[in-house]
């Protein structure tokens, strides 16, 4: 008999991150300090006075993730520490990788039926690159010592995958899709402009184009209150203007969800945006600059359920160097972005020469 991966590092040292796990079960993702871990494994029920079984030692970097796969035998037990990339995928695909965790697969092959292979001649406990694999239905070929096995898997846009192959009771094989990170499907261009005294010039044009349909699952946001900050405003759905970034409603006491990213509470980063300012009256957003880490950030959803965040920092930029790829890029846990406008204000243009943007993560 084998076990799969079964542990991904979570909140704390000498704190059990996941127990009973079997064949098959993977917990989820945790909060750890960047640094040098080590994870021991114990029989499930056992008090934390007994010796471990099993013992690694992880390194776990900043703004990252480890995966550690136990795998092997009974009488040979392995924990390995598997490297996740969360890099974002290209528009309108998702990044995919095999996690080989069948005893009955001594060389396992998986393919993309009518598209790109996947793995090839992987073993217990290997582990493939990642490939581009495009959004939508497909069916994987799993091949290994038992035979050829046909399996649909839908493939989200903007996600990050494992593919869990895993022994079947009959002696076959099946896959678990694990969505390591998301990020929105369709990635907003640039700086986002909020602020200003009075309409923007045309390279900063302002129609909403047809936002893309929400992410499944997405209950819509309908307010955000930030205490520390004076924030309390209803939320409504935005998309990206014709230039292709970010667009901020129109009313300046509006925020906005960008609803081809996830909804406040799901896995990924949640976007919202709003005004500092417009015509000389404080937006939304106006007092954002002033949360600080530790700050709690809530977001009341439309079936009645709130989502609560954490402040992790508050950054100033500039908008010619907008941090895309840490704003939308995809993030394994629930996270929540808030820009608005900051910095010095130019009257040429209209603009506010910085863009504010608040990181946190859910608390409950």
């Amino acid at each position: 008999m084998t076990a799969a991966p079964a542990g991904r590092p979570a909140v704390d040292a000498g704190t059990d991150v996941a127990t009973g796990l079997g064949y098959g079960d993977v917990s989820g993702f945790g909060d750890l300090a960047a640094g040098s871990y080590a994870v021991s494994v114990r029989p499930a029920g056992s008090s934390p006075a007994t010796a471990p079984a099993l013992s690694a030692r992880v390194e776990v970097p900043a703004e990252g993730a480890r995966t550690l796969a136990l795998s092997g035998g009974f009488a040979d037990l392995t924990l390995s520490p598997l490297p996740d990339d969360p890099t974002a995928p290209a528009t309108g695909t998702a990044r995919v990788r095999v996690v080989a965790a069948a005893g009955g697969a001594a060389a396992l092959d998986v393919a993309v039926v009518g598209g790109p292979v996947l793995a090839s001649g992987l073993s217990l406990p290997a582990v493939s690159d990642y490939t581009p694999v495009p959004a939508g239905s497909v069916v994987l070929r799993l091949a290994g010592a038992t035979g050829a096995t046909d399996v649909p898997v839908d493939v989200v846009a903007g996600t990050v995958v494992s593919l869990l192959v895993l022994d079947t009771p009959g002696g076959g094989l099946t896959v678990r899709p694990l969505i390591d990170a998301t990020a929105p499907a369709v990635v907003p261009a640039g700086a986002v402009e909020a602020g200003g005294s009075a309409p923007p010039p045309a390279r900063f044009p302002r129609l909403v184009a047809t936002p893309a349909p929400p992410a499944p699952g997405a209950v819509p946001p309908v307010r955000v209150r930030a205490p520390a900050a004076g924030v309390d405003a209803p939320v409504t759905g935005t998309g990206l203007d014709a230039g292709g970034g970010l667009a901020v409603p129109a009313d300046a006491s509006v925020a906005g969800w960008y609803v081809a990213g996830p909804s406040p509470g799901q896995p990924g980063p949640a976007v919202l945006t709003a005004h500092v300012d417009w015509a000389g009256a404080p937006g939304a957003f106006a007092g954002l600059d002033r949360l600080a880490p530790g700050d709690v950030v809530v977001v009341d959803h439309a079936d009645g359920t709130s989502a609560r965040f954490a402040v992790d920092r508050v950054a100033r930029v500039s908008k010619s160097a907008f941090p895309t790829g840490e704003v939308y890029g995809p993030a394994p846990g629930s996270e929540l972005r808030l820009i608005t406008c900051g910095g010095s204000f130019d009257p040429v243009v209209g603009s506010y020469a910085d863009d504010v943007v608040v990181f946190a993560r859910l608390i409950g």
